[in-house]
């Protein structure tokens, strides 16, 4: 990896194999990590830092703010003088069963597994994986039970993006039927131009 001589992408899968992750496991299923910052751009500008997350920081970190509310809750934990062995920073993992078939609804097996996972049906629409660039947010700024990072799905397989079994995923308070994931306006709609960009950014 070192010489370049194999991918970010082989790199990462690599890793995850060593640690024991697999596609079989959707407890422990592969796990990549969010590499843009920029889901609202008309295009990507590839020389702006502000484009790229912040890899030297856990998901929980990319904003000060978000970074200080954690930190604040761990330390809240020892001023109540409660169990000192449930300090955490984080209540949530970064990736489970659920994060994996959410990002996955659209395509079966995992249609059938995320509705087994919430007891028969699907989740409240406004819940449901629908756009890449409020996962981001949520994810990386507004969610404090939110901390989850990507599936290699997101850097070669565009099927996922779009609902083309017309599954039935409800509709959002705003009044928005959920269908395809909503893409970057730098994707122009294209989810192959999505995994083009997206994979070509991570390398």
């Amino acid at each position: 990896w070192q010489k370049r001589e194999i991918s970010n992408f082989d790199y990462l899968m690599y890793l995850n194999t060593l640690a024991g992750r697999s596609y079989n496991d959707y407890m422990q299923y592969p796990v990549f990590p969010w590499v843009l910052a920029d889901y609202h751009s008309k295009t990507l500008n590839l020389t702006n830092p502000q484009t790229f997350r912040d890899l030297s920081k856990p998901m929980g970190a990319q904003t000060a703010e978000r970074k200080c509310k954690f930190i604040q809750r761990y330390n809240e934990v020892e001023k109540s003088e409660g169990d000192l062995a449930a300090q955490c920073h984080y209540c949530t993992h970064y990736s489970s069963a659920i994060i994996v078939a959410s990002y996955l609804v659209r395509m079966e097996p995992f249609t059938q597994t995320f509705r087994s996972l919430q007891g028969g049906s699907f989740d409240v629409a406004d819940r449901m994986f629908h756009s890449v660039q409020s996962t981001w947010e949520s994810a990386s700024r507004d969610n404090m039970s939110d901390v989850r990072e990507l599936i290699p799905e997101f850097f070669y397989l565009p099927e996922f993006l779009t609902n083309a079994n017309h599954v039935e995923l409800g509709c959002m308070q705003d009044g928005t039927v959920l269908g395809d994931v909503q893409l970057p306006p730098w994707a122009d709609g294209d989810p192959h131009k999505f995994i083009l960009l997206h994979r070509q950014v991570s390398e």
